[in-house]
């Protein structure tokens, strides 16, 4: 996996942890309901302080080695025993460095992570081509740019809307031959379903 560090002041960044089953990409939000002591904590001090913390992504009670960076979007809701309903947007792709169970002071945990840049725009021909004939036969707005010149992978990889699961995965590639080919698989499958949806509405409509 060939990200590199945006700069060296975000080299040992220290970060509050949420460990979740959840992986964003820059641009993408999600709710979160929130109500163990420690997490209130942490989404109060966020509230008030404005700072940053990182998910880190989980799998099988595992803390894996990436993750990403949110900032609280909106809290949405509070009971009246303060359990909270929060919006969070990702802002940076994570690699996790250290872990500590709880910061000194505090309930929550956190550790040392670095700040991943993005991988930039797609070159590979046969990938864009994809990108167009499933913009041209099925979804016109896919993939929310119409800039195919300066479509990063970060934009398709969004649009494909695929589990945290998958998006994890796509991070682990190394290089964009790897990333190519992910994405080519993906846009391929992806037709194959649209192809196969349309002739099961055109048999509906003719019976």
């Amino acid at each position: 996996m060939n990200f590199k560090c945006i700069d060296l002041e975000q080299l040992h960044k220290i970060l509050p942890f949420f460990p979740l089953g959840v992986f964003l990409l820059p641009g993408e939000d999600i709710p979160l309901r929130i109500f163990e002591p420690k997490y209130l904590q942490l989404i109060e001090e966020a509230k008030d302080e404005g700072f940053t913390f990182a998910i880190p992504f989980v799998r099988d009670d595992e803390i894996l080695h990436y993750g990403c960076e949110v900032k609280l979007q909106q809290l949405v809701a509070e009971t009246e025993n303060g359990r909270k309903v929060i919006t969070v947007e990702s802002v940076n792709i994570l690699k996790v460095n250290s872990f500590t169970s709880q910061i000194a002071g505090k309930l929550y945990a956190g550790g040392s992570v670095q700040v991943l840049s993005p991988p930039g725009k797609i070159q590979n021909r046969e990938v864009i081509d994809l990108i167009v004939a499933y913009r041209d036969h099925f979804d016109k707005d896919f993939p929310g740019s119409s800039d195919l010149d300066n479509l990063s992978y970060f934009d398709v990889v969004r649009a494909l809307q695929l589990s945290s699961e998958d998006k994890y995965n796509f991070i682990l590639l190394d290089g964009n031959a790897g990333r190519d080919r992910y994405l080519s698989r993906q846009l391929n499958y992806l037709m194959l379903i649209r192809k196969q949806e349309k002739m099961l509405n055109d048999d509906f409509r003719l019976n």
